[in-house]
């Protein structure tokens, strides 16, 4: 399973992301895989957090 975040992508550009995604990450080690879903998972969280922000009237300055 992989964590994939696709905030700021447009519609069209989601599937070749994850496909190349997929790809890259075939190969990692598990170490290594665990930084990148890290990362990821910390842009999945920054993405909600603005959303929420925005949501109360507030920006988040990114």
């Amino acid at each position: 399973m992989f964590v994939i975040c696709l905030d700021g992508l447009a519609e069209g550009e989601a599937l070749n992301h994850i496909l190349a995604a997929i790809r890259s990450r075939l190969a990692n080690d598990p170490e290594e895989e665990r930084l990148v879903t890290r990362e990821e998972l910390r842009r999945l969280a920054r993405g909600r957090l603005a959303r929420t922000l925005r949501g109360a009237g507030l920006h988040s300055g990114t």
